[in-house]
């Protein structure tokens, strides 16, 4: 694969132009992105060798393509296209369908083509305009030392810039042939390696793709079209070339005519029809300003043909005029986008690199203030995590409003335990039959009313547990942003705080076994819960009459009782819990892990490790860097472009 940059404006002193000798011995003239795998032998060649007034279509456009070009090609420069696809034209076409022939004959490079040949890079080749030309014959086999001496699909790009005063101004890819067997040592699956390179640029919408069709096949059965239909199905960024038409079968030129004219297989840009030199005009040395003649005189001469010529849609000149004026169109078109996406990258590039944070200094002079510099900011949110101000993302809720969501269901669960045994219909039986002693039915047993509240509450102790290790769970996760500091230290001084916690709740489960309430307090619980049943049994009751029992009785006092001191300790371990853990949890743990987290300045050894920085970490924010310093030359770039 080549990419070809094509530039016709007078900007250097000297470049590469196309040579009026053909060297086909490698396919590289000049690699500009591997110059140490290149020896080029150059000479000079008098200008007027290459001039001629077929290709000196620049000078027309100066004005209006010149800027464009340069833009994309200091955009490309910079290393834009590792992040977004810019605009270019992408060159695909069967094997053997001259697409080689149509390449070298709008850049005067000489490319791998011929009957069973095939390029297996891809190519970007530019063009440059000089003053002066040069000449020089290839002696390396670049292409070789990238893709290797088989017959292998490579990835990589070769890039080739051809400078002369009499080439337009394009870039374009040039994408090895489809082939559909495998042939001596080339892969089995050489074909699905081929199509699947080329689709990787033929489907970005910022490339127009040049489809390159022998005319004398059946343009609807060529492969490259059938591609190209796939990914520009309206054919927006589709242009057919058609090559090749001194081999027309006779009686077939008029339907190569209509195929110009777009007439049989439609694309909204069109078709050109060029003739190429063959490989007997290559063999007796034909140059490429003969070969420009010979073209025109072909169509000039020929009595179908010589239509299209007259309509401007035939020939190399012509060609490239319309693919200059097509790119310059392109990029006008692309480049509000263009902007958009480099504004959001350099958004979401900005944003990733405020997670990887500041460097470590090379100098170490300022080492210790940085370590000073970060374990403050660690402590800083620390305690602004404890203090529940933390910043927090617009999808995300503060660690206290996570724990608070925690103590809300836990102390929910605590009523729904309650009622649950209370309600349910194995307590009438359970009291009768096993807390029941010797009191006399209608009467009240003191301890049977300790011990059914003694087993409720000794029931919460584990739930109550399972909420502090969720809790504590929750706050070790949102800390996991600032263990780089030191994780072991974080590790100990959390399960240090989660076993006190939860001593502590366990003690606590231990006191409410003593069955203890304020009086006062007790009496107003009891006399709610009374007020209550005594109204709902009213509304129950409303105009019939009932008699109870003295078990119903006792059972209805036990259960009035029970209610009243539930209510009273719900309240009381909803509340205390909380308080346990957040103390425990974050404000005690925050403070140790301040305080040693400034320990930390009195270890050398400790310092040191801190400093190290890991690889993939600076890796990244290097990576980050650099895509964001490109990003933001281009986005200056295009701020400048008149456009």
């Amino acid at each position: 694969m080549f990419c070809i940059q094509l530039r016709g404006a007078c900007t250097t002193a000297s470049g590469i132009s196309p040579s009026p000798w053909w060297d086909s011995r490698d396919p590289v003239l000049l690699l500009s992105t591997l110059p140490s795998l290149v020896d080029l032998h150059i000479t000079e060649c008098p200008l007027g060798l290459l001039q001629g007034s077929e290709f000196n279509l620049c000078r027309q456009y100066e004005e209006k393509v010149r800027p464009c070009i340069d833009l994309i090609d200091s955009l490309r420069a910079l290393g834009v296209e590792r992040d977004l696809a810019l605009p270019a034209i992408a060159v695909i076409g069967d094997q053997s369908s001259g697409k080689s022939s149509v390449l070298e004959a709008l850049s005067g490079v000489a490319l791998p083509r011929g009957s069973g040949e095939n390029s297996f890079l891809t190519i970007v080749l530019g063009h440059l305009v000089a003053p002066r030309a040069v000449l020089f014959s290839p002696q390396s086999g670049a292409q070789n030392l990238i893709a290797g001496t088989g017959l292998g699909i490579s990835d990589e790009l070769i890039s080739l810039e051809v400078s002369s005063p009499s080439v337009p101004d394009l870039t374009l890819i040039d994408l090895p042939g489809i082939t559909r067997v495998a042939v001596g040592n080339q892969p089995t699956d050489i074909g699905r390696q081929i199509k699947r390179l080329i689709r990787k640029y033929i489907q970005k919408q910022e490339t127009i793709n040049l489809v390159v069709v022998p005319s004398n096949v059946d343009i609807a059965t060529t492969e490259a079209l059938s591609m190209a239909q796939e990914v520009d199905p309206d054919g927006d960024r589709t242009i057919g070339i058609l090559t090749k038409p001194d081999l027309v079968d006779k009686g077939t030129e008029d339907t190569v005519v209509d195929v110009v004219r777009n007439l049989v297989c439609h694309l909204k840009k069109g078709y050109m029809i060029v003739k190429c030199r063959g490989q007997q005009d290559i063999q007796s040395r034909l140059s490429l300003a003969e070969a420009l003649q010979k073209e025109k005189a072909f169509f000039e001469d020929h009595p179908q043909f010589r239509a299209l010529l007259d309509e401007g849609k035939a020939t190399i000149p012509c060609l490239a005029e319309r693919l200059t004026t097509e790119l310059i169109a392109h990029i006008c078109k692309s480049l509000p986008l263009l902007e958009n996406q480099i504004k959001e990258n350099i958004q979401k590039v900005t944003e990733e690199l405020k997670n990887f944070g500041v460097g470590v200094p090379e100098e170490e002079s300022e080492k210790t203030f940085f370590l000073i510099e970060k374990i403050n900011e660690f402590n800083q949110d620390i305690n602004a995590i404890v203090q529940a101000e933390e910043v927090v993302g617009p999808e995300e809720m503060r660690l206290f409003t996570r724990m608070r969501k925690e103590f809300h269901k836990w102390s929910d669960d605590i009523e729904e335990n309650f009622q649950k045994e209370l309600q349910s219909n194995r307590f009438p039986w359970k009291f009768e039959n096993q807390y029941r002693g010797r009191e006399l039915p209608g009467f009240v047993n003191y301890r049977t009313f300790e011990t059914i509240i003694k087993e409720q509450l000794r029931s919460l102790e584990e739930p109550a547990v399972d909420m502090l290790h969720t809790v504590t769970g929750e706050h070790h996760n949102d800390l996991s942003r600032f263990q780089e500091a030191e994780e072991s230290k974080i590790e100990d001084i959390r399960l240090e705080q989660e076993q006190g916690a939860e001593r502590w709740i366990r003690l606590h489960f231990q006191m409410e076994q003593i069955v203890y309430c304020q009086d006062q307090v007790y009496r107003g619980a009891l006399q709610g819960v009374r007020e209550k049943e005594a109204e709902e049994e009213k509304r129950k009751s409303y105009g019939q009459s009932q008699s109870v029992s003295a078990e119903e009785s006792s059972m209805a006092e036990i259960f009035q009782h029970l209610d009243a001191y539930r209510k009273e300790a719900h309240n009381r371990i909803s509340s205390l819990l909380p308080l346990i853990i957040q103390f425990f949890v974050l404000k005690t743990f925050g403070q140790k892990l301040q305080t040693a987290m400034l320990m930390l300045l009195q270890d050398k050894d400790a310092c040191g490790w801190l400093l190290k920085e890991r690889s993939d970490t600076s890796d990244k924010r290097k990576f980050l860097k650099e895509r964001l310093s490109r990003l933001t030359q281009a986005r200056h770039r295009l701020a400048k472009f008149p456009g």
